[in-house]
């Protein structure tokens, strides 16, 4: 099914922001459907998206965990949004004496493992990266230590397999702790990236490409950096620009934007600008979508914007905030508020 063929949910809920008053930054959260019709009524003080059934909303200034009803199904008392995969999410207690460990909780709220570890990544196949200060490791959903910590540096497990680095070099291991792609790349200004659609980001040189699981290069490293793929693309920098390459390794959008962000339902974002400075917000409406032949479906008109789901992405402009639909039309609207770029979901797979 094409992007554009894409049924509308409209059981979709989507965090929005309503102004308190005049101050960009008083804001309650609520949220609206696909069709912008509000179902959760907007009081709390922050709200995230939903994942695995369940919203992260900060009320009385801590986190907890609502249904789509708007109800609470984890009661307001941590320090930090509950993101879940895989039934699992990453927590801090807020007290004072566990400063700013992690733990990890249920959907359900239970505490599956006390906050001891100084980093918890998100759940994948089962497993999580965990850091304790030192060394990096995994654990299970159980929160047993499946593989203890060893490793310099690692990521969660995607596909399949995990980046993780040993003496100055990354590589990749399978759920084993067995060596999946042995650690030979030096990725000196970041880290080995997660496979996604096959392929991984790494580093030879000091130039980016993407390997393949056999730790081929089908993406040659000649890139300043490059990013993972999605939706069969990726974003690579070339002199300060930004473009996409494809699986056939191919650029297929010439590096010519000052920012390009990753490919959803078909569109990616992405910034037009000189990169000098604006003389005003109006002059720095720079960002536009485009599709897969680098033509733009929505010409640049906002100051930022998020990332396509279930139809609609949050974007902002001179004067408002508002959620768009493939076409650029708005469904939802509201004034200004200083609430951030909205794409908390960065690294983590994508929603089923």
């Amino acid at each position: 099914m094409e992007a554009e063929d894409k049924p509308v949910w409209t059981d979709r809920l989507f965090p929005i922001f309503v102004r308190e008053g005049r101050s960009r930054k008083r804001y309650k959260a609520g949220y609206i459907n696909c069709a912008g019709d509000g179902v959760i009524p907007a009081k709390f003080e922050e709200a995230y998206p939903f994942r695995n059934g369940l919203a992260s909303v900060k009320q009385n200034g801590s986190w907890g965990a609502i249904n789509p009803s708007g109800d609470f199904v984890i009661q307001p008392g941590y320090g930090r949004p509950l993101i879940f995969t895989e039934g699992r999410a990453e927590f801090t207690s807020g007290d004072v004496k566990d400063g700013d460990l992690r733990g990890v909780i249920s959907s359900a709220g239970e505490i599956v493992v006390k906050p001891r570890y100084r980093s918890i990544s998100h759940f994948s196949g089962g497993l999580a990266c965990v850091y304790d200060g030192q060394l990096y490791g995994y654990i299970d959903t159980d929160g047993n230590q499946v593989i203890p910590p060893f490793f310099e540096d690692a990521r969660a497990f995607s596909e399949g397999m995990a980046a993780v680095k040993l003496n100055g070099a990354w590589g990749y291991i399978y759920p084993d702790a067995s060596t999946a792609i042995p650690m030979r790349f030096i990725c000196e200004r970041g880290m080995a990236g997660p496979f996604r659609d096959g392929l991984a980001r790494v580093a030879r040189n000091g130039r980016w490409g993407h390997i393949n699981t056999d730790a081929k290069f089908v993406v040659e490293p000649c890139y300043d950096m490059a990013y993972e793929f999605s939706e069969g693309m990726a974003v690579v920098l070339l002199n300060k620009r930004a473009g996409y390459v494809n699986r056939d390794g191919k650029l297929a959008v010439p590096a010519s934007f000052l920012r390009a962000e990753r490919f959803a339902e078909g569109l990616a974002a992405v910034n037009t600008g000189s990169g000098e400075a604006h003389q005003s917000i109006a002059d720095a409406l720079e960002n536009g979508f485009i599709n897969q032949k680098g033509e733009f479906e929505i010409t640049p008109r906002f100051f930022a914007t998020g990332i396509f789901q279930d139809g609609l992405c949050f974007v902002e402009t001179e004067n408002n905030i508002s959620y768009v639909n493939r076409q650029g039309d708005a469904v939802w609207s509201g004034g200004l508020v200083e609430q951030g770029r909205y794409d908390p979901y960065h690294l983590l797979p994508r929603q089923p």
